[in-house]
């Protein structure tokens, strides 16, 4: 009840950020990462771009007109900066996002090292200053935006009301002001920024899961945080984009539907802290994304940062995690690692070459890369597996070769092996209506295919025993008329099982019915199955034929 519940509310959710819904992207960010500069990443640009990732993150480094160095972390509380001293930066960000990282983040940190009085008015025209200066590098250099960390490294405790703010009325107005300033300047520079942010509303997620009015806790910690993104929201141009990435996904499990409650939490819960006249603003330009941290699956588990094995696999277990919050994300998950390396970097950290996260976790680039674009990396392995001969097909009879007359064996009561060559049967809602069979004119390869005619609910079926655990490719072929779909089902000794669990592909779409068109995608085994069920499904109006060729199931080592 749980599962579907949440199934559901994840629905309702997509409607929201529909043009967006679908395409996922991983960001990197990493200690390693932090530590690089622009030339240090345009020297290994073609190890970044071998990563599963759209974007990474982009620490900016410059120098002032006395030769002193300067970085973004200090926007907030640094001397007004010029234009000038980032033209060489902007010309390597250039160079870094001109090849396949397009969604690449400049980093700026919200926490300033000495705390601004909110009633400081060249303070804060400082601030907006320099914030506008990184909005304008992102711009100019091709990033898609800024990736803004508001924790409190310096404690400085901006966002918390302090005995020299005065009233909380005033100074929750104050900060709402400083929002909208800020949000102002750097729109200025960039209209259709995007803004990825570690926390937003959801840094007081506490407040929006309890109901609770804001004036009545007013000496909580960044209770100023919230009336400061509302000044955002007062100045956000149309275009821009604001995503609560938030970092609580650190510890968030798929197992408990973490992912989906907190995306629900953000897109339903968190317009409580919101101005009323901004939640449109809201609903239409903030999106739910989530921080996820490779360190969990490489701890030591006295740590209490760990997630341990799962189904025998700590790389299960993060793709378990890392799958979910790719689905529930409106569009972007930020991918954090400290104690090793993306890649394998042309010097060395402090006199240390550290291992990769792919050498620590063997497999886990292919694995974010199964994630982030399942469709083109599926092709991909089934393409080489089988040109290699290092893939086998589970499937009885793939083909549908006449070899000898199915008999169907241990299958429902309502399936129907017809004239079918084995380990091929049929199922149709309506037993009158339309017709299935075996076609020796027409299949991808050969003369074999199943044939479907006027039936409008329907599907041809194959199976096999799967693993509890493990992970398979499935795919179809069709030709023809209406809107096949490619189905994973579950068993467990014959019987249906975790319907919520079922997995649909769509097939690739063509305006020529000779074509035979693909479905190809992956699926987990859930613990409560031992046989995948592939339906390859039916959409057909009367007079509709459809043909349907070459299933594959393929376990994925």
């Amino acid at each position: 009840m749980r599962c579907s519940f949440f199934l559901a509310l994840l629905l309702a959710l997509t409607a929201t950020h529909a043009d967006d819904f679908g395409k996922k992207r991983f960001i990197g960010h990493s200690w390693d990462l932090l530590w690089v500069n622009t030339q240090d990443l345009v020297r290994n640009q073609e190890a970044l771009e071998k990563l599963p990732l759209e974007g990474i993150s982009i620490s900016i480094y410059a120098k002032d007109a006395e030769g002193k160095q300067i970085n973004l972390r200090t926007a907030m509380t640094a001397p007004p900066w010029e234009r000038s001293w980032f033209e060489e930066e902007i010309s390597r960000v250039k160079q870094i996002s001109s090849g396949n990282l397009k969604h690449n983040l400049i980093c700026t940190f919200w926490a300033p090292r000495k705390r601004l009085a909110w009633n400081d008015d060249t303070a804060w025209a400082n601030a907006a200053h320099n914030m506008a200066i990184a909005a304008w590098i992102a711009r100019e250099g091709g990033a898609k935006g800024l990736l803004i960390d508001p924790e409190d490294y310096p404690k400085s405790e901006q966002y918390t009301l302090l005995p020299e703010d005065g009233a909380y009325e005033e100074t929750a107005a104050l900060a709402r002001q400083r929002g909208a300033q800020m949000m102002q300047a750097m729109a200025a520079e960039y209209p259709d920024i995007t803004l990825l942010a570690f926390w937003f509303f959801s840094m007081n997620r506490t407040l929006y899961q309890r109901k609770v009015d804001l004036a009545d806790y007013a000496h909580s910690r960044d209770i100023l945080w919230p009336h400061f993104l509302n000044g955002f929201l007062d100045a956000i141009p149309p275009g821009a984009i604001m995503v609560d990435a938030t970092e609580h996904g650190y510890q968030f499990k798929a197992a408990d539907m973490d992912f989906y409650l907190s995306a629900w939490e953000i897109a339903k819960c968190a317009p409580m802290l919101v101005a009323p006249e901004n939640r449109a603003k809201y609903r239409n330009q903030v999106q739910a994304g989530f921080g996820l941290y490779l360190d969990m699956y490489t701890n030591d588990e006295k740590s209490f940062w760990y997630f341990g094995p799962l189904n025998g696999s700590r790389l299960n277990h993060l793709r378990s995690n890392f799958t979910q919050a790719s689905r529930a994300s409106d569009q972007y998950c930020w991918v954090y690692g400290e104690k090793f390396r993306w890649i394998k970097w042309d010097w060395k950290f402090k006199d240390r070459d550290a291992p990769t996260w792919e050498d620590q976790l063997p497999g886990f680039e292919r694995t974010l890369a199964l994630i982030a674009d399942p469709d083109r990396v599926c092709r991909q392995i089934v393409d080489e597996g089988l040109a290699q001969g290092t893939l086998v097909n589970l499937v009885t009879n793939p083909d549908c070769s006449p070899l000898i007359k199915g008999e169907l064996k241990d299958a429902a009561a309502d399936w129907t092996a017809g004239n079918l060559p084995e380990g091929w049967s049929f199922w149709r809602y309506d037993e009158k209506q339309g017709s299935f069979g075996f076609d020796t004119t027409k299949g991808l390869g050969d003369n074999y295919s199943a044939r479907a005619t006027g039936v409008s609910n329907g599907c041809f079926i194959v199976r096999t025993p799967v693993t509890p655990g493990n992970t398979y490719i499935i795919e179809g072929y069709s030709a023809g008329e209406g809107s096949p779909s490619l189905r994973a089902r579950w068993q467990k000794e014959g019987k249906w099982v975790v319907p919520n669990k079922d997995v649909i592909v769509s097939f690739d779409k063509s305006k020529d019915s000779s074509v035979w068109r693909r479905a190809i995608g992956f699926v987990d085994v859930p613990p409560e199955a031992d046989s995948l069920i592939l339906l390859m499904g039916t959409n057909l109006a009367p007079n509709q034929t459809a043909w349907f060729d070459k299933p594959g199931i393929y376990h994925l080592p």
